[in-house]
């Protein structure tokens, strides 16, 4: 036979715990909308969001650990352009985001942009990637290492293009 014991108090228990790791805020299902002058501009929908408030480690951000959808309007609900990825961080100090793993992006003549990793700097109203990408357009697949576009995904530019495929409609 084998008997256990356990002594520790409640005290005991909460020292032990690293509260600087954990999320200081946890929510599931959210939708975050923004909008101006009393139009929906923009749309973001994600199964989780855990903030992360300051520390003497680190600055606040929101992380969303099993991606997002992000939605922008010209004229709500028509949407113009969306950006869809398996995981995402935005840092609050300096206002911007990543997206990584699976990063889809479509602007609103379906240009489809690919890659595994994009940056939304949301003050200079930009994304970009130093990563390889691939953009669809109606006629030809794009290949090359890194671009840069409006947040809107137009006005797109790749660099180091590797190759363009023509496609015959």
């Amino acid at each position: 036979m084998l008997f256990f014991s356990c002594s520790n108090d409640y005290k005991d228990i909460i020292d032990q715990i690293d509260y600087e790791n954990y999320p200081s805020q946890s929510a599931e299902n959210i939708e975050i909308v923004r909008s101006d002058s009393g139009k929906i501009i923009l749309k973001i929908f994600a199964p989780i969001l855990d903030r992360y408030t300051e520390n003497k480690d680190r600055d606040s951000y929101d992380e969303f650990p099993k991606g997002i959808k992000v939605y922008t309007y010209v004229n709500y609900p028509e949407i113009s352009s969306s950006i869809i990825c398996n995981y995402a961080r935005h840092d609050v100090r300096t206002n911007k985001w990543e997206a990584r793993d699976n990063v889809i992006a479509v602007n609103e003549d379906g240009d489809t942009l690919k890659t595994e990793q994009m940056f939304w700097d949301n003050q200079k109203g930009n994304i970009y990637s130093d990563k390889h990408v691939n953009i669809r357009t109606e006629n030809e697949i794009i290949y090359g290492t890194g671009f840069t576009a409006k947040q809107d995904f137009s006005g797109w530019k790749i660099n180091k293009v590797k190759g363009t495929i023509y496609l015959d409609e």
